[in-house]
């Protein structure tokens, strides 16, 4: 009888000492990871090419994981779970095209922005003419489109108290699709979007450069997590300085472009 408490014992023990081993690794691997929340649909800031992630923020991820000496994770997630996945635990950090708002700010900090932005309109090349300035957009009474539950959504519902028609879709791609249809006639988004559209369908799809609003991107943490806000901040600050801040986001915005909207 004594032996075989002894032995229970023993096995419990054992038992403990290997779930605290595990614990102890799980927990390891979780401060040496960045978990990056993503929501890659869009273009050129982060998006899919076959199964990888990539764009100026994939780019960015993987730069500043090596600056904390971490390894880097992108999480994948729905753009309305990016926020209650972080306040979970889930991600440190959410890096997808994110702008700076009030509401968020009520539940997550930002970073320093990495990019002074603002919403632009798309427009058929055929109607350079009729939309030449941000007053002819905003004055028009023609069908008028966003993204769905972004900042774009938000402006369109507000400034086009004229337009025939507002409709949101749920990518930006969509956008392009659906000015070439005719089915819209003006497509606002951010510039880096409207960027990437353009380049791609210069033939069919024209600018409008003339910054309709003032927005920043910036990178979502925890407000209990000053630490990495307060390291992320640092090496921001550093690749503005000596301009690999510029250098990665040229890689993916055509200059021609990029430097009608942000020089």
């Amino acid at each position: 009888m004594v032996k075989r408490l002894l032995k229970t014992i023993l096995t419990l023990i054992v038992v403990c000492v290997f779930i605290g081993c595990a614990t102890s690794e799980v927990s390891n691997v979780k401060k040496n990871t960045l978990r990056v929340g993503v929501t890659p649909n869009y273009p050129p800031i982060i998006f899919k090419q076959g199964n990888n992630i990539v764009g100026a923020e994939a780019d960015l991820a993987v730069m500043l994981a090596k600056e904390l000496r971490r390894n880097v994770q992108f999480v994948q997630l729905a753009w309305d779970t990016q926020i209650p996945a972080l306040l979970d635990g889930r991600i440190d950090i959410i890096m997808s095209g994110m702008t700076v708002t009030k509401a968020r700010e009520i539940r997550i900090a930002f970073t320093d922005s990495y990019l002074k932005s603002g919403l632009v309109a798309a427009i058929r090349a055929t109607d350079a003419g009729k939309y030449a300035s941000k007053e002819d957009i905003l004055k028009s009474s023609s069908t008028v489109a966003g993204v769905k539950d972004t900042t774009s959504q938000a402006f369109v519902e507000r400034n086009f108290p004229n337009a025939a028609r507002r409709t949101f879709f749920s990518k930006a791609s969509d956008g392009s699709f659906e000015l070439t249809r005719r089915s819209i006639d003006i497509f606002i988004n951010d510039a880096p979007s409207i960027i990437w559209l353009v380049s791609e369908n210069e033939a069919d799809i024209a600018g409008v450069w003339e910054p309709l609003n003032e927005e920043y991107l910036a990178w979502g943490v925890r407000k209990d997590d000053e630490a990495l806000r307060m390291e992320v901040n640092s090496i921001i600050g550093r690749w503005k300085e000596d301009g690999t801040l510029n250098s990665v986001l040229l890689r993916w915005l055509p200059e021609q472009y990029f430097k009608r909207i942000y020089h």
